[in-house]
This record gives C-alpha cells, structure tokens and sequence, in this order.
C-alpha cells in the first residue's frame, strides 16, 4: 500500500507551489482519493490515468478539502468518466453545489458504514471539529487511518491502535487556538507508540518538523511524496 501526498496545507495553500488537503491511495492496482483541496487536480492528473480513479473519500465539506471538485466535474464531462464519491450527506447549498453532477456516484456514509472498494475495505469513525467530519480507515495489504481535520478525540486514538500509519491533522503551532490538533498533541500520539504518524494540514507559514525531533515515529507529510505504509 502507498499514499502520496498531492497536498498538504490548510486553510489555505502555501505562498509557492503548495496545495491544500488531498491524498492519493494505491493498493495492489485500486486508487482511492481522499480529499480534493486546491491544486490537487492538476497532480492528480499527472500521476494518473484519471479513467483508473473510481473512488474519493471527502471528509468533510469545507473549501480546502474540495474545492477542486468543481474543475474535476469538466475533465469527467470530457472523459465520459463517472466516480464514486463517499461522504457524508448534509442539507446545504454547498453539498449540492458539489455533488449534484451526474458523474459523481454518491454513498452516504456514518460510523457503521462499510464499503468495498476494489481491494480496500473502507470504515469510517466521526471526529470533532468545526463542521461535520469524518476519519477514514483503509484496510488493504496494510492498514491506514486518515482523520481529516479534528481536534483530539478518542476516535484519533482508536485509528491509531488499529493502523499501521495514521494520516493526521496535527502541525499546527503550539498557540494555536482553532479546531485543529497542535504539535503537542502530535508528541502526545507519538508516545503511544504503534503506528508511524504522518503530520500533516499545515499552516503555510509554520514547519513543524524540529518539533518531531526526538520521535522517529512522526514524520512531517511531504507534497508529492511517495510513502509506503
């Protein structure tokens, strides 16, 4: 199992070349994308055949997690492609804005959904932060666990117990105040133990890795990096 990181920042991208949330899963031959920020189409589109792209996993509905979907709607038009979409339902205009193409197959999903996804099984667990959002957890030749944006709640700790990396929100710096998880709380899940800790959803103008010094098990997520997990 391999994810490569198409983006990594948050709420807004970085002053150079960076992206906003998104994330490409590749086990044994299936793809699953997971979260669909801004710039992320335009790497989407050159590490993939966009044809092989059945599956996209939003965790939750705020502009920096799906902003490019609306593009991705014309490129699908032109392929004649449709894709499966798995989200959770909400009663607003942006829902609607976003999912209403013919293309995009949607499956409403809640902690006791369970999908196959080619050679994935996806599950789901619910996080706390600003808006409705979900983790997800993908099983395949390996297990890996993706919160989208969450403060601490037992469910990060859960997808930790159960994964062999944990994809989180936790780099954002020690004053922050929002509904996003610090450094200090990444050196907290580091101490548990396990699972390799991928930090990512950064601030554009804060690096977080000499925070992670001393824990080899959090590594700081790299846009267009390759990590196998």
């Amino acid at each position: 199992m391999e994810l490569t990181v198409l983006g990594k920042y948050g709420p807004y991208p970085s002053k150079s070349t960076g992206c906003t949330s998104g994330y490409l899963v590749k086990n044994k031959g299936d793809l699953l994308v997971m979260d669909m920020g801004s710039g992320t189409l335009a790497r989407l589109m050159a590490l993939t055949d966009i044809r092989e792209v059945r599956h996209i996993f939003i965790s939750h509905l705020h502009y920096d997690h799906t902003s490019d979907l609306l593009p991705f709607r014309y490129l699908l038009e032109e392929l004649n492609h449709s894709v499966n979409i798995y989200t959770h339902r909400e009663d607003t205009a942006w829902y609607r804005l976003l999912f209403s193409h013919p293309a995009f197959k949607v499956t409403d999903i809640d902690e006791n959904t369970e999908i196959k996804a080619g050679s994935m099984t996806l599950s789901f667990l619910p996080m706390e932060h600003a808006v409705r959002d979900y983790a997800i957890i993908v099983k395949g030749e390996k297990t890996l666990s993706y919160t989208g944006d969450a403060v601490y709640n037992d469910n990060v700790l859960k997808c930790l117990k159960i994964s062999d990396t944990l994809l989180a929100d936790c780099s954002k710096p020690e004053d922050f105040k929002g509904p996003h998880m610090t450094v200090r709380q990444a050196r907290e899940l580091g101490k548990n133990g396990g699972a390799k800790i991928i930090a990512t959803h950064l601030s554009p103008d804060f690096d977080p890795s000499s925070e992670f010094k001393d824990f080899k098990n959090i590594t700081v997520a790299e846009e267009l990096k390759t990590y196998t997990i």
